[in-house]
């Protein structure tokens, strides 16, 4: 579209960074232009949009740098006669993360009134005014590397008087044009071919108790990017060697520990030297009166370049630079004393290893134990020699101080949660439970006696990610910090490590009330007031529970309780998974992985049918081939990961996406993107014809024997089979030379590994081979569940095969994921077993229902870290294909095969079937010696019953049609 209309952006504010910039346009209007109005809009990186005081939306939707999407909004019902303001908050993260590419910030909007804006428009330039928002705080933790910054609010400094039109904003600067519409960094904007995200108000089922705490004096968060990496702003990992120094000052003899949040992925952490001695974290610390040196090595991996440390000691401990002797000048709050010099130096990097995605270079982001840095560097083992501060001197010359804004007190909520005393419990009376339902009355909660905080914990019933809004009446200065988690396990919070999973509200005096900007996914919240003087009235607490608009459009129930309850279980998981993209949990990453879009797509198809979703992923995976030919692993983001498995499975989802969908269009847009990527895999191919590549080559969370660099069974068998796909794709397409290139590929590697990586005395495919020629030492069930399921083997080893899946060897590496069951299950389907299908889904998914999960867990052991995972939501998918029996015999559901099972213990099902002619409701039943089948089903749709026929179902058929609805056995 032709946008006559600026990006913009503040003109103060060069390569922001967690910031929050406000932007307005006031515009008066007669009776005669209002009316039909349409607003289009888009930012880097988030906006919120208001039109008099009325919020209009959000977003935009998950977008890469040259492929941006705008939003469009009729708001016909928010213009009015006088005076009218267009209100935006735009967030930009000015990092990337798991979510997003950094990029340019700014905004662009355009109002049309009237027929393509025939009344009057009001776009985006330098009549808008801008200011930063004074409320949110810029310099600040993450909530991790995958989800990006922490939410602190501060409403002493900013309210909603902004949105309205009679605010006076001559103070704010006029906004500066960064870009014409369609230009820039930017390009063309887009719109999405999906809806738009849905919302709806969830209050808690319950106040689970009111605790008084003492949490963690000091959690002292030092960000140490542009010290190791100035100016970077990316996702990719970090590989370094250097050192941070401080000096520890106490007035008495203390004894504590030191520990890090999270992991080294999340932060940055190491052993430490204290004076002469090295510590592990966790280890017992005793500090002498006086001031010592701390020394923290840093040699790995590291995502986030944050070092949380967790001072755990009966008083504070001061923090002074090491080259300043004349007196402490950072204490334990954080103020800022003497001459302002930073208490924190750093050394190096004194060497670097860059992770690049390329199939050739060695594999460090996070995935190996060896990191190739060399602990015997010079610089770096001479200064880790230094034993008090003086022999620090001799370094001055080299080291970096940190900026004091870096350097953070107190705002890992995660830590502050996880660390800390309970001094007194509280019954929970009826009375403080009108928080949870918006009770006229509010739930009034006296502060502790002694100065402690007070912890609330609520719990919603279900397991939902959405915005957190509460409504309550504090005295100025009253700190509310929330944190979300998503189980307890014996009356025990099972807190989120790797996520800060929070944000935090400092209020202004009074009646007040608050919507969080960020998502988090939970199941329980704690609510911690600090810093209480008074009684705090809470009125209300609830999460607009947000995602991708889904409704029953199907249903299962049977005669089996526990299926029923799995089946449910399964369909919330898939739903809190499903936002702008099919995502892998709802709390801790909620980023798009490519490869558990297969699954998340069948899953969906099944439950909610939304095709035109799974297309936009689809087409998005090609769109990190700027960063790498062999596609990353998951985006948008710049992190540099590749697992050829995860692009395998995309091909194959491009495949069935067809066949669902129907959308036969969909092969000449995708091949050209398959074609390239799979020609990139295929340089790959060593002498002995064996895929051979250096890269993150996960299968299953397993103790499979598979290499990182070197060839892995499966993967090469997933290759052949894409290759077989990417063939047919150009027989459709009427390329016959391109057709049997790709064919004559496939079996050339399904020869080499027959002759490779086929082991006679085991009489079973190895799981890998290493470059050194070394064999792996393992066989599994993964990698001959995948060997069988892409046809990769003759019928005297596919016999075999089969036995050894149902029955597998003692020595067999077993599934280890939900995710990897979910192909053992088609496996297993393939063979007619559908009775194993079941059986192991009642054991597994069984122990989650026991246990009360509302959602499925991302592996089987019980309590693991994320409990709800779109890949674990396989039963959905089982129950309503081959649970009601219905599947599709041709593309886009236009032929259906219905036969219901027939299983020991399961004498009825019904249930419905979305199909892109509308839905398809079954209802079977194997009661009282009769099988009857009855059948609700659009028009257009052929249905295969002979098999049912035959096996004696009485079978009814009612067809719905457009004209009308009619009855019949019409098949």
């Amino acid at each position: 579209m032709d946008w006559q209309a600026d990006w913009i952006w503040l003109d103060e504010i060069e390569r922001p960074v967690n910031t929050h910039v406000c932007f307005r346009k006031t515009f008066t209007l007669g009776a005669e232009a209002v009316g039909k109005a349409r607003l289009r809009i888009s930012a880097d990186s988030y906006y919120r949009v208001w039109i008099n005081g009325k919020e209009a939306g959000e977003g935009p939707v998950r977008s890469t740098p040259r492929h941006w999407y705008y939003d469009d909004y009729d708001v016909s019902g928010y213009v009015r006669t006088g005076d009218n303001v267009i209100a935006v908050d735009v967030w930009h993260y000015g990092h990337s993360n798991y979510q997003y590419i950094e990029n340019q910030a700014g905004l662009i909007a355009r109002l049309d009134l009237g027929e393509d804006g025939q009344a009057g428009s009001f776009a985006t330039d330098n009549s808008w005014k801008a200011k930063q928002h004074d409320g949110f705080e810029s310099h600040t933790v993450k909530r991790n590397v995958n989800i990006g910054w922490l939410e602190l609010f501060d409403a002493r400094k900013w309210n909603d008087v902004w949105l309205t039109s009679a605010y006076d904003d001559s103070d704010w600067s006029s906004a500066v044009r960064v870009a014409e519409g369609g230009g820039g960094v930017w390009g063309e904007l887009h719109t999405a071919s999906i809806e738009p995200m849905a919302k709806s108000r969830i209050y808690p089922s319950q106040l689970t108790s009111i605790s008084e705490v003492r949490p963690l004096r000091q959690v002292v968060s030092v960000n140490m990017r542009d010290n190791f990496y100035p100016g970077n702003r990316d996702a990719n990992a970090k590989i370094f060697s250097g050192y941070l120094a401080t000096l520890l000052e106490t007035d008495e003899r203390v004894t504590g520990k030191l520990t890090f949040a999270h992991s080294p992925w999340n932060g940055v952490q190491g052993r430490y030297k204290i004076n002469s001695r090295w510590y592990k974290q966790g280890e017992e610390i005793v500090l002498e009166p006086g001031r010592h040196l701390f020394l923290l090595e840093i040699c790995g991996v590291h995502n986030d370049l944050f070092s949380h440390m967790e001072w755990d000691f009966p008083s504070p401990i001061r923090f002074i630079s090491p080259f300043e002797p004349q007196g402490d000048v950072r204490r334990a709050e954080g103020a800022a004393e003497g001459d302002g010099s930073s208490p924190f130096v750093t050394w190096g990097p004194f060497e670097t290893i860059e992770p690049v995605a390329d199939g050739y270079h060695p594999v460090y982001g996070g995935v190996e134990k060896e990191t190739g840095l060399n602990r015997s560097h010079p610089e770096f083992a001479a200064l880790g020699e230094a034993a008090e501060p003086a022999d620090l001197l001799a370094y001055r010359s080299s080291c970096k101080e940190v900026e004091p804004s870096r350097i953070i007190v107190n705002h890992m909520i995660y830590s502050l949660m996880l660390r800390k005393q309970t001094v007194a419990t509280r019954a929970v009376q009826r009375k403080d439970e009108r928080m949870l339902y918006g009770h006229p009355r509010p739930s009034v909660l006296a502060p502790p006696a002694d100065g402690a905080d007070l912890e609330l914990i609520v719990d919603f019933g279900k397991l939902y990610v959405g915005q957190i809004e509460f409504d309550l009446d504090a005295a100025e200065g009253t700190v509310i910090d929330v944190y979300g988690f998503e189980t307890m396990v014996d009356g025990k919070v099972r807190y989120t490590g790797g996520l800060n999973n929070a944000f935090r509200y400092t209020a202004r005096g009074g009646r007040q009330s608050y919507r969080s900007v960020t998502r988090m996914g939970f199941r329980y919240l704690i609510v911690a007031i600090r810093g209480q003087t008074t009684p705090v009235s809470f009125h209300s607490i609830s999460v607009l529970q947000s995602g991708y608009p889904v409704t029953d459009q199907a249903v299962f129930r049977c005669s089996d309780p526990l299926l029923n309850d799995i089946w449910e279980i399964s369909r919330h998981t898939s739903e809190v998974c499903t936002e702008d993209m099919f995502v892998d949990c709802p709390t801790y990453e909620r980023v798009f992985w490519v490869g558990d879009c297969r699954v998340s797509s069948l899953v969906n198809y099944y439950l909610f049918g939304s095709y035109e979703l799974a297309e936009h992923c689809l087409t998005m995976v090609p769109r990190s081939r700027e960063q790498s030919g062999l596609l990353l692993s998951c985006m948008p983001t710049d992190w540099q990961s590749v697992i050829p498995m995860w692009t395998f499975s995309w091909v194959i989802a491009c495949k069935e996406y067809v066949e669902y969908s129907g959308d036969t269009k969909f092969i000449g847009t995708i091949y050209p993107d398959i074609a390239e990527t799979l020609e990139t895999y295929c340089t790959f191919i060593n002498d002995k014809g064996l895929f051979d590549i250096s890269s993150w080559n996960l299968l299953d969370w397993a103790e499979l024997d598979i290499p990182y660099v070197g060839v892995g069974t499966a993967q090469h068998a997933a290759l052949a089979y894409c290759c077989r796909i990417t063939a047919d794709m150009a027989r459709r397409l009427s390329q016959p030379e391109d057709e049997r290139r790709w064919n004559e590929r496939s079996e050339r590697l399904k020869a080499s590994m027959n002759v490779h990586l086929w082991d006679d005395g085991r009489s079973a495919y190895i799981d890998g081979w290493y470059r050194s020629g070394k064999r792996s030492g393992t066989c599994s069930v993964q990698t001959h569940t995948l060997l069988y399921l892409f046809d990769m083997l003759d019928q005297k080893r596919k016999d075999a095969v089969e036995s050894r899946l149902v029955d597998p060897p003692a020595d067999w590496v077993r599934i280890g994921t939900p995710f990897m069951s979910f192909y053992l299950f088609e496996a297993w389907q393939r063979m007619g077993r559908l009775d194993r299908i079941v059986s192991a889904i009642r054991q597994d998914w069984g122990t989650m229902v026991r246990h009360g999960s509302t959602t499925c867990w991302e592996t089987f052991a019980v309590y693991p870290r994320s409990f709800a995972h779109a890949w674990s939501a396989a039963p959905a998918y089982v129950l309503g294909k081959y649970g009601l029996g219905v599947a599709p015999a041709a593309e886009g559901f236009r032929r259906i095969s219905i036969c219901p099972p027939e299983l020991d213990g399961l004498e009825w099902a019904e249930g419905s079937v979305p199909t892109p002619y509308g839905r398809i409701d079954v209802e079977w039943s194997r009661e009282n010696g009769s099988a009857r089948l009855r059948l609700r089903v659009p028009q257009g749709i052929g249905i295969d019953d002979a098999e049912a026929r035959e096996r004696g179902w009485d079978i009814r058929i009612e067809r719905v049609g457009d004209t009308g609805e009619g009855s019949g056995d019409d098949a």
